[in-house]
Parts: structure tokens; sequence; C-alpha cells
């Protein structure tokens, strides 16, 4: 423990000894959240439904299956209750729910018109809209093909010799006002620290290859496992400081909601944490100098921030890439940060990003250790 503490002691020192990188460290989430909340939406697919069906008729799945033809969304479940569909939307399982009350094909053929429910996360901002806007047109669609068929009266409804109504109420949840801050500031929160434990831990541990200090380190009597500690330690705790910086600035200048346990939060940032800096020492295992830790650091970063559908949704991509996309940690932590942030959502709704960040961290580590041969075990 000694031995950790002085080389922890040493790193520190380093550090704030480089008043380049200090600066950079701190200014960093200053300037990265007040610039890159412009970023702007794009269209989507393949949203993810829920649908309760009251009704069971031939009508009501007309329509469940009119809703997935088009492409635009895709049926995970059929929920027996309110409370499993509600379950499924707090946990990010799905992104809407399709409610079909009861008499629904009765109340069409008698001609007094029907209302199907929509209940819309809108914790992806301007995308729930668009589902709620998707809906509609669909419902809107259904509605000529029965006067079409004459399977409904018409006129009676509508008073005004239309046909009889099929129409959505929709509720957004989350995020009611479609507010696009809310939606981008939690991916720029995780975009700071991954620069920071990615990048910062790969230059950094290279450096010592340059200067020459490794060969020093190396007829010291420590392990690889302690000394991997010392470097990435001091970055750790850098995040967190980064984190908290940016929580503060979106907090004071967006209005951004807390409305989940900040301990839970601090834990997801934590563990994601672990494996973006094991990463960046893997890194810089494979690089001899920091131009060329430089090259995969860029190309890994902005590899997996494109994909993480922080700036392009996750839904709008190829079905290949979004099955690669789980494996992508930038991707879960972004969700869980959105979903702790915005929803609200406990440890155990975050199962799913705690086991895959997890394994990331555990992976990287093992990697990063079994890589490192300078030193001895």
């Amino acid at each position: 423990m000694r031995k950790l503490v002085i080389l922890l002691k040493k790193e520190f020192l380093q550090i704030f000894r480089d008043k380049f990188m200090l600066r950079v460290l701190l200014l960093l989430p200053i300037v990265q959240l007040l610039v890159l909340p412009l970023a702007a939406d794009n269209d989507m697919k393949n949203f993810r439904m829920a649908v309760i069906d009251r009704d069971g008729t031939q009508f009501s799945r007309r329509l469940i299956t009119k809703l997935q033809a088009g492409g635009y969304f895709t049926l995970v479940r059929s929920a027996a209750a309110w409370a499993e569909a509600e379950r499924m939307i707090e946990c990010g399982e799905v992104d809407l729910i399709v409610e079909v009350p009861d008499r629904f094909e009765r109340n069409l053929v008698m001609g007094d018109g029907a209302e199907v429910a929509v209940h819309v996360s809108a914790i992806n901002g301007l995308s729930a809209g668009v589902a709620a806007g998707y809906v509609n047109s669909i419902a809107g669609e259904f509605q000529a093909e029965l006067a079409a068929e004459r399977l409904v009266p018409l006129g009676s409804a509508t008073g005004d010799g239309g046909t009889v109504r099929v129409e959505t109420v929709v509720q957004e949840w989350y995020n009611p006002r479609f507010d696009y801050k809310t939606v981008i500031v939690p991916g720029i929160l995780a975009l700071l620290i991954t620069i920071a434990g990615l990048s910062m831990t790969a230059l950094n541990s290279v450096k010592e290859k340059e200067r020459g200090t490794i060969e020093q380190l190396n007829v010291t009597p420590m392990s690889r496992t302690r000394y991997m500690l010392a470097k990435m330690i001091p970055f750790f705790v850098i995040g967190l400081v980064q984190f908290t910086i940016g929580l503060v600035i979106a907090r004071l200048v967006y209005d951004l909601p807390l409305l989940g346990g900040l301990g839970v939060l601090y834990g997801i940032v934590a563990l994601y944490l672990v494996g973006v800096l094991c990463l960046g020492f893997v890194i810089a295992n494979f690089s001899d100098t920091q131009v060329q830790a430089i090259f995969p650091t860029f190309f890994i970063m902005t590899l997996l921030i494109l994909m993480s559908g922080l700036f392009t949704p996750v839904e709008s991509m190829p079905v290949w890439a979004q099955r690669i996309n789980v494996l992508n940690p930038v991707a879960h932590v972004i969700a869980s940060l959105k979903m702790v942030l915005v929803k609200g959502s406990s440890m155990a709704d975050l199962l799913v990003h705690w086991v895959a960040l997890g394994v990331f961290a555990a992976v990287m580590g093992w990697v990063s250790v079994a890589t490192f041969r300078k030193l001895r075990a």
C-alpha cells in the first residue's frame, strides 16, 4: 500500500506540473457543454412498441398489424396489464405504449368513433414527436381503409359527412416539452469522461516511454498491477471531477432534471471510467510515442461516439449496426445517464447497462494487464 501511495503522489505531481494538461482537463467540460448541445436530431425508425389490446377483436389486431407494417414500429411485447407495460417503458425496453380500449371495434361499427391512447417516452426529445406523428398518420390510414371497405358507417360520428374517426390521444413522458437540450446534455457529460479517461490515460502512459523513465520503473520492486493503478487512479479522480463540473453546469445553465439518485449516477459513471481507463492503457501498451497513441485513440473514440446515439439515433441505423452497438460502452453509459437524470430510474432498471459496462471493464482490465509486459508481475 505504501508503494502505491508513493506512486500516486508522483503521478499527481506530474499532472499538476503540466499546466497545459491541467487547463484542458478543467476547461474542457465548460467549453463542450456550452457548444455541443447545439447539435440537431434526425429522423427515426424502428420504435420499440408495447401494446395493450383491451379489445382483442379483428379491428384492434388489424390496427396493431398496420402499425408494424410500415417499418416505423417494432412490437416488443403485448402486455396483459398496464403495470407490465409501464415497467417496460421505465426500464427502457420500449419507446412507446399503444393502448387499444375496450369496445374499440363495437364503437367503430356503431358509428361512435374510438380513441387509441399512445404513451410516448420523450426521453429522446424530438423523436417522441416523430413517433406520435407516425401513429396519427397510420391511424388515419386505418380509418380510411375501414371506410373504403364499408366496414364502418359513414357520417354519423363526424357530423360532416366524413368517416368514423379513429383518434389518438398522445401523452409524452419524461420530456413533455421536447426540449432537445434535455436529450443532448447527458450525452455530452458521457463524452467528457470518455475523452478524459481514454486519451489522457493513453498519452500520459506513453510519455513514460518517451522520457525513458519507464526503465527506472522497471527496476523498482513493484508489480505491473500496482503501476497501472498508480497511472489510472489520478485520471479516475479527474474524470469524476470533470463529470461533477459538467453536471453542475448542466443543472444551472440548461436546467437539466436530476430525478434519480446521485449514488446510482456516480456508480454507473465510475464503472464506465474503469473500463475506459483500462482501454486507454491498452492503447498505450501498443504505442511507443504519443503520436502513435493519438491515432488509435482518435479512431476508437470517434467510432464509439458516432455509434452511441449521441448525434444520430440508434433506431435509424442499419440492423447490423444496432446489433454491434450492444457492445458499445458509450451507448450504455449515455442511455444510463438519460434514464437516471431524466426518468429517475433505479439501479434495478439499469441492470442491462450494469452488466454490459461491468463486462467491458473486466475485459479491458484483463487485456491491459496481459499486454503490459514491461514490469514483472
